[in-house]
């Protein structure tokens, strides 16, 4: 009983993360340079442990070096279609909704296809165990699709972070009696 309250919470969690993730991706925010510049801090960081990891499989280089580039384009059509304006006083943006309904779609979707393609693996491995056999296919723990795809957030992210970044101190020095707030929100 107390296993399915821990998965429970845990599933909890990850539902109102997701939840708050959609509500930021499809409404109006703030500009606000720390919290996008931790960002592209802990998504650089991130790029680098993707690339880290795909050592042991270099066909993962390939499928991390396309994420890179479908990442970086859509990053740069998505920071074309983004709209500023200022309210209360503070500049703010509103992201392209598709393109950023999209990229959640593509995280979760690919997230729910590893998780049941791990548990399938799990299941295997349980009734592998119970015959006396020892097998782990090593492509579980490595995978370029899920590394790809990941990689592909990791550098939408970025380029677009950056840009606001970029835009947020254009408009500072456009507008200097209003600044751009720096504290977190």
């Amino acid at each position: 009983m107390q296993h399915y309250v821990s998965i429970i919470i845990i599933i909890a969690l990850v539902l109102f993360g997701m939840y708050r993730r959609v509500r930021r991706t499809v409404g109006f925010q703030y500009l606000v340079r720390g919290r996008l510049t931790t960002r592209v801090v802990i998504f650089s960081i991130l790029a680098v442990v993707i690339l880290a990891a795909g050592i042991s499989n270099p066909l993962s280089y390939a499928s991390d070096a396309l994420g890179l580039v479908i990442g970086g384009v859509i990053a740069y059509v998505s920071a074309r279609t983004t709209r500023f304006e200022m309210r209360n006083g503070r500049w703010g943006y509103m992201q392209h909704m598709w393109i950023g309904i999209g990229l959640i779609v593509l995280f979760i979707g690919r997230l729910a296809f590893r998780f049941i393609e791990l548990s399938q693996q799990v299941g295997e491995l349980q009734q592998q165990r119970g015959s006396g056999q020892n097998g782990v296919s090593a492509q579980s723990f490595s995978d370029p699709w899920t590394a790809g795809i990941f990689m592909l957030l990791v550098a939408y992210y970025i380029g677009y972070f950056t840009f606001l970044l970029r835009k947020a101190k254009a408009l500072e020095t456009q507008q200097p009696s209003v600044g751009i707030d720096e504290s977190s929100n």
